[in-house]
């Protein structure tokens, strides 16, 4: 159970120091990256192949707004996935691991917001807090769902 523990607590700590790093950046290296991320996705696609030049900008702008809030939402997903796993393995009631596990999240989503303030063009977002905060929800809501099926297919070989 001891590494268990060890083990949840680095990808826990991997993952706070991935989203650091990210919001370390200023606001023109975090703007190319989605803008990147974003070109990527639409060429992928196709979207933009039969559109003018100005639509084909127009739409990129739109899209990396909508890029970047999926990546905070990923990203805290992410975070109250592995938060609950690694708090699923103390004894306490499943409440209890619940409200911990969100109150963890959401606590490193406003403290995320605030270290943005003092980045170069960044800058700290409640919208943002709101994204995250229901992305640790959503991560959360995965893990007991599998917890739900776990058990139900475990009772299921039982009888």
């Amino acid at each position: 159970m001891k590494f268990k523990k060890i083990i949840t607590l680095i990808f826990i700590l991997i993952w706070m120091i991935s989203v650091f790093c990210l919001s370390n950046q200023t606001s023109n290296s975090s703007g190319k990256l989605s803008e990147g991320i974003t070109e990527k996705i639409i060429k992928c696609f196709h979207i933009t192949d039969n559109m003018s030049k100005e639509s084909s900008e127009q739409f990129l702008e739109n899209a990396d707004k909508v890029i970047r809030k999926l990546a905070h939402y990923s990203l805290y997903t992410l975070g109250g996935i592995l938060i609950l796993l690694h708090i699923n393995l103390y004894k306490m009631k499943i409440n209890k691991k619940i409200i911990i596990s969100w109150l963890i999240g959401t606590t490193y989503a406003v403290t995320d917001e605030i270290h943005q303030l003092f980045i170069l063009g960044r800058s700290g977002e409640i919208r943002d807090m709101y994204i995250d905060s229901l992305g640790v929800i959503t991560g959360i809501i995965i893990i007991l769902i599998i917890f739900k099926i776990k058990d139900y297919i475990v009772c299921s070989k039982k009888e």
